[in-house]
Protein backbone atom coordinates (compact mmCIF):
# COMPACT_ATOMS: atom_id res chain seq x y z
CA UNK A 1 0.00 0.00 0.00
CA UNK A 2 2.67 2.47 0.76
CA UNK A 3 4.37 1.66 -2.30
CA UNK A 4 1.17 2.20 -4.17
CA UNK A 5 0.52 5.82 -2.81
CA UNK A 6 4.10 7.22 -3.70
CA UNK A 7 3.71 6.27 -6.70
CA UNK A 8 0.28 8.31 -7.00
CA UNK A 9 2.29 10.98 -4.85
CA UNK A 10 5.26 11.04 -7.51
CA UNK A 11 2.58 10.86 -10.49
CA UNK A 12 0.29 13.74 -9.29
CA UNK A 13 3.50 16.38 -8.10
CA UNK A 14 5.79 15.63 -10.55
CA UNK A 15 4.99 18.96 -12.43
CA UNK A 16 5.87 20.76 -8.96
CA UNK A 17 9.44 20.12 -9.97
CA UNK A 18 9.57 21.53 -12.66
CA UNK A 19 12.44 24.70 -13.58
CA UNK A 20 13.08 27.83 -15.38
CA UNK A 21 16.15 28.34 -17.92
CA UNK A 22 17.99 29.33 -14.40
CA UNK A 23 17.71 25.73 -12.85
CA UNK A 24 15.23 27.79 -10.15
CA UNK A 25 12.14 25.63 -9.29
CA UNK A 26 9.25 27.62 -11.08
CA UNK A 27 6.28 26.19 -9.23
CA UNK A 28 4.44 28.57 -6.81
CA UNK A 29 2.53 27.48 -3.68
CA UNK A 30 -1.31 28.19 -4.10
CA UNK A 31 -3.84 27.28 -1.35
CA UNK A 32 -6.93 26.57 -3.72
CA UNK A 33 -4.82 24.30 -5.96
CA UNK A 34 -3.19 22.13 -3.01
CA UNK A 35 -6.42 21.65 -1.21
CA UNK A 36 -7.81 20.37 -4.96
CA UNK A 37 -4.68 18.34 -5.15
CA UNK A 38 -5.44 16.74 -1.55
CA UNK A 39 -8.39 15.79 -2.69
CA UNK A 40 -7.04 14.25 -5.96
CA UNK A 41 -4.70 12.20 -4.45
CA UNK A 42 -6.55 10.73 -1.70
CA UNK A 43 -9.25 9.16 -4.25
CA UNK A 44 -6.58 8.18 -6.73
CA UNK A 45 -4.97 6.40 -3.41
CA UNK A 46 -8.32 5.06 -2.46
CA UNK A 47 -9.14 3.85 -5.99
CA UNK A 48 -5.71 1.69 -6.59
CA UNK A 49 -5.80 0.30 -3.11
CA UNK A 50 -9.29 -0.94 -3.29
CA UNK A 51 -8.89 -2.31 -6.60
CA UNK A 52 -5.92 -4.34 -5.18
CA UNK A 53 -7.51 -5.36 -2.66
CA UNK A 54 -9.91 -7.87 -4.61
CA UNK A 55 -13.69 -8.02 -5.40
CA UNK A 56 -15.47 -8.13 -1.70
CA UNK A 57 -12.83 -6.10 0.70
CA UNK A 58 -13.46 -6.71 4.21
CA UNK A 59 -12.06 -3.30 4.92
CA UNK A 60 -13.38 -0.12 5.56
CA UNK A 61 -10.59 1.95 4.24
CA UNK A 62 -10.10 5.68 5.62
CA UNK A 63 -7.45 8.30 3.75
CA UNK A 64 -6.25 11.47 4.89
CA UNK A 65 -3.89 13.95 2.23
CA UNK A 66 -1.81 16.61 3.62
CA UNK A 67 -0.35 18.77 1.18
CA UNK A 68 1.19 22.36 2.55
CA UNK A 69 3.75 24.50 1.44
CA UNK A 70 7.38 23.72 2.38
CA UNK A 71 9.46 26.58 3.11
CA UNK A 72 12.27 24.52 5.30
CA UNK A 73 10.13 23.97 8.60
CA UNK A 74 9.59 20.70 10.69
CA UNK A 75 6.10 18.81 10.42
CA UNK A 76 4.53 16.30 12.64
CA UNK A 77 1.94 14.71 11.66
CA UNK A 78 0.09 12.15 14.12
CA UNK A 79 -2.92 10.15 14.43
CA UNK A 80 -4.85 8.32 16.94
CA UNK A 81 -7.81 5.88 16.96
CA UNK A 82 -9.18 2.82 18.33
CA UNK A 83 -8.01 -0.16 16.81
CA UNK A 84 -8.08 -4.11 16.84
CA UNK A 85 -4.08 -4.38 16.37
CA UNK A 86 -4.43 -8.26 15.09
CA UNK A 87 -6.55 -7.24 12.22
CA UNK A 88 -6.49 -3.31 11.56
CA UNK A 89 -3.71 -1.23 10.11
CA UNK A 90 -2.40 1.65 8.74
CA UNK A 91 0.41 2.97 5.80
CA UNK A 92 1.48 6.06 5.48
CA UNK A 93 3.51 7.81 2.19
CA UNK A 94 5.53 11.03 2.08
CA UNK A 95 6.51 13.43 -0.60
CA UNK A 96 8.94 16.87 -0.75
CA UNK A 97 10.58 18.68 -2.26
CA UNK A 98 12.35 22.34 -1.78
CA UNK A 99 8.85 23.89 -2.29
CA UNK A 100 5.72 21.28 -1.36
CA UNK A 101 5.40 18.67 1.06
CA UNK A 102 2.58 16.21 0.86
CA UNK A 103 1.77 13.64 3.40
CA UNK A 104 -0.85 10.34 2.42
CA UNK A 105 -2.50 8.42 5.28
CA UNK A 106 -4.36 5.24 4.52
CA UNK A 107 -6.25 3.53 7.71
CA UNK A 108 -7.43 0.31 6.77
CA UNK A 109 -9.93 -0.94 9.18
CA UNK A 110 -11.34 -5.04 9.42
CA UNK A 111 -15.47 -5.24 9.50
CA UNK A 112 -17.93 -8.55 9.22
Amino acid sequence: TEKMMKVVLDEKLAYTNERDKKGRLSWTYDMDECADLSQEIAKECHDRVKASMGETPRYKLIFHCAVGENNGQAIRNASRCLWDRDLDSCATAVWTNARLYAVVMCFALFYE
